[in-house]
């Protein structure tokens, strides 16, 4: 399995939407958007299929805790 993965736009990290699906299935999606809160900056963002990529799953980028 692997993990939707997109960039933070306000901290410009990569960072794991949470969202689980095998290649195939995310090869197969059509062009659409992508809702996640992103646990960067702790806000929703959200992205184009596009701007997206997959990462095995356990190999995600480690992600820091918001700062307020």
């Amino acid at each position: 399995m692997t993990i939707v993965m997109a960039r933070c736009p306000y901290r410009d990290q990569p960072v794991s939407t949470g969202i689980e699906i095998d290649a195939a299935a995310f090869a197969a999606m059509p062009e659409s958007l992508v809702l996640a809160r992103c646990p960067l900056c702790g806000l929703e963002h959200v992205w184009w299929k596009s701007e997206t990529w997959l990462e095995p799953a356990g190999h995600a980028s480690p992600v820091e805790t918001p700062s307020d």
